[in-house]
């Protein structure tokens, strides 16, 4: 199969590279610009333990000057993926919830008392979801810190735009709603809507296969459950 990639670099070409080990061609072409912010300030405070919805919060801390003052605390993370990263940063005590944010939500409340003081919360600038205010509602006090922005790319690349307009492309991986989002805005930008009708969409939440479905006259296949490997099993799955 020929397949577009959307999601950010580095992701972008790493997932790239374990489709092609799978036999399938990768074309590259992210619908998000990412920018890491290393140097604001760690936010003062006595933290109980930290969480992260993204790898590229984890990618900002690797490499700031006071990331040593948070290492000893546990992180919770929202995936696989990035709970990797957190222990490629330096974390000792990184624990995937497995799922998405309402996962992530549930495991830190199972696990943390309100009581034992604030969460650290490791984002970018804006959030598909809101694990600050569902643990907020829940009790806990929680302190974000932006370590991240993100900028929808205006245009796919011509390789993408041409491949997408003359139908080859077997599918499109969608690997978060933000990500899905700017790449619906693309499509109605390079007036590359609806997508032809062998052009699959394949999506790692019902929350990213929101934003795209208006455009598809193909399937959208949503993942059982929101991670990489389930994300790769649909492009295996029969259709229906």
């Amino acid at each position: 199969m020929r397949l577009l990639i959307t999601r950010p670099e580095p992701d972008a070409t790493r997932t790239a590279e374990a489709l092609a080990a799978l036999g399938h061609e990768a074309l590259v072409s992210p619908s998000l610009a990412v920018t890491l912010l290393p140097d604001v300030p760690l936010p003062r405070g006595r933290f109980q333990a930290l969480i992260a919805t993204s790898a590229n919060a984890l990618r900002a801390l690797a490499s700031h000057h006071e990331r040593a003052m948070v290492l000893d605390l546990p992180i919770f993370t929202v995936g696989d993926q990035s709970t990797r990263q957190a222990q490629e940063a330096g974390f000792a005590n990184a624990v995937s919830a497995e799922g998405a944010v309402d996962e992530l939500v549930a495991m830190v409340s199972s696990r943390l008392k309100p009581e034992g003081g604030p969460i650290l919360y490791l984002a970018g600038e804006t959030q598909a979801g809101d694990p600050a205010g569902q643990l907020e509602a829940a009790g806990f006090a929680v302190q974000t810190w932006v370590l991240y922005q993100t900028e929808p790319v205006v245009r796919l690349s011509p390789e993408a735009t041409l491949a997408l307009r003359s139908g080859h492309i077997d599918g499109v991986l969608l690997y978060s709603r933000k990500s899905a989002t700017a790449f619906a805005l693309a499509l109605r930008g390079g007036r590359l809507s609806p997508l032809p009708e062998n052009t699959a969409i394949y999506c790692i939440s019902e929350a990213a296969a929101e934003p795209v479905r208006r455009h598809a006259r193909g399937p959208v296949l949503v993942a059982e459950r929101p991670d990489g490997a389930h994300l790769f099993a649909l492009l295996t799955a029969p259709e229906g």
